[in-house]
């Protein structure tokens, strides 16, 4: 449970209430740095300073009785084990060679659905991770004593990292630890009660990864880069690459604290635990960080927040603190399934509103939003809720058996 969540702006969000996954004490996550110490500054005043960082005898071999036929097996399987163990070895370091960037390990089961044996796919995958290696940092958490190890990733230049609240949860002290092993101490600037995104500041200021502005295909190939729980203190963070096929994208699917927003489904043998872990696709973007995980055993899910919400609520805390969500002004549900229709169907129009002003009536099917799809309500609050009052939107609409746009001029909620 996150409790008191307060940015280092001085404003308090509400209260999350969610689960952990690891038994850790459900403490407040302060900002862990006195209120008037000014220590979080916009990226256009951040300094350049940098942090500075601390830091049985083997049994005799004895033999065994028996005749010549013993030893002679007893050396058969020697060498078949010899063998085997060769074997082991050099895939093993032909594993490492292809899928490993520099200064990491992989310890990942990928999914049956995904072949690693091919050498150009493990090829492929190696590039992918390697894309957003630099711009992933581990974050050590410390909680009454106990430090569990949870994944950031760089969103902004000026040091800005995005998290998930519940993967922070009852924090005392966050530390982040870059790839090269630099540590240093992570500021709160904000969080985002509803959808659970929190935004830290660090002071180095590392590259920022490429969140992608679409879905994944259903079907594709994608990575998750989860940092390892458990590398030794003082060395660079090993991070555990998983391979996983995309089950479904730009779905809601009513799980974890963002439920309500479209999510991309992937089968990765994920934990809550890998929280906040960005999903990487083929191009090597991000394409959305894990919210949650449903199901047990071999039919888990990993469920992933859209890269471009999180773009956008990280782009609002980071300006105010906290996200201010404007407001269309009109009520919205599914179609009908027999209507044959996709996107959502406007029930009624507030007066005065932005979607009055933008000529919205009854009836009107939303099915765009600055050129993307709209198939449903889910998707139309996704695209909207990271958007602050005042924001200009394209808004394609069909009505009577016709297309048309129109521009809305987002009201405060």
């Amino acid at each position: 449970m996150v409790g008191n969540l307060r940015s280092v702006h001085g404003e308090p969000p509400d209260d999350i209430d969610v689960p952990v996954d690891d038994g850790d004490d459900d403490g407040p996550l302060r900002g862990w740095v006195p209120q008037d110490d000014r220590l979080w500054l916009h990226p256009s005043e951040r300094g350049t300073a940098r942090s500075a960082l601390s830091d049985r005898p083997a049994p005799q071999p004895t033999r065994a009785p028996g005749g010549r036929w013993m030893i002679g097996g007893l050396a058969a399987c020697v060498a078949v084990t010899m063998v085997v163990v060769s074997m082991a070895v050099v895939a093993a370091d032909r594993a490492q060679d292809a899928t490993s960037p520099t200064g990491t390990w992989v310890s990942g089961v990928p999914t049956t659905e995904v072949d690693l044996s091919s050498l150009t796919t493990t090829r492929h995958l190696s590039a992918v991770a390697r894309s957003t290696h630099d711009s992933t940092v581990a974050l050590l958490v410390e909680r009454a004593g106990r430090t569990t190890v949870r994944t950031g990733i760089v969103a902004e230049a000026g040091g800005i990292v995005v998290a998930l609240a519940p993967a922070l949860a009852g924090a005392r002290s966050i530390t982040a630890v870059e790839p090269d092993g630099t540590r240093q101490p992570a500021v709160l600037v904000g969080t985002d009660t509803i959808t659970g995104i929190t935004v830290l500041r660090i002071s180095d200021d590392l590259p920022a990864a490429t969140f992608s502005t679409s879905d994944p295909s259903t079907g594709s190939v994608a990575v998750v880069e989860a940092e390892e729980r458990g590398h030794g203190h003082g060395a660079a963070p090993a991070v555990r690459l998983y391979a996983g096929t995309v089950l479904y994208a730009g779905v809601a699917t009513g799980a974890g604290p963002a439920g309500r927003f479209c999510a991309t489904g992937v089968d990765a043998p994920l934990t809550t635990g890998d929280l906040g872990s960005p999903l990487v696709d083929t191009t090597g973007a991000v394409s959305g960080i894990l919210d949650t995980v449903v199901g047990t055993g071999r039919s888990r899910t990993s469920v992933f927040l859209p890269a471009e919400l999180v773009s956008d609520v990280t782009d609002q805390i980071v300006s105010h603190g906290w996200v201010a969500h404007g407001s269309l002004g009109v009520l919205a549900v599914d179609p009908a399934p027999s209507s044959g229709l996709e996107g959502a169907e406007i029930r009624s129009v507030t007066g005065g509103g932005a979607g009055e002003q933008a000529g919205l009536e009854a009836g009107d099917v939303l099915v765009g939003v600055d050129g993307y799809s709209v198939r449903s309500v889910a998707e139309l609050d996704t695209r909207l809720y990271g958007d602050p009052p005042g924001s200009e939107l394209r808004v394609t609409v069909e009505r009577d058996g016709s297309t048309f746009n129109t521009v809305a001029v987002l009201t405060a909620t």
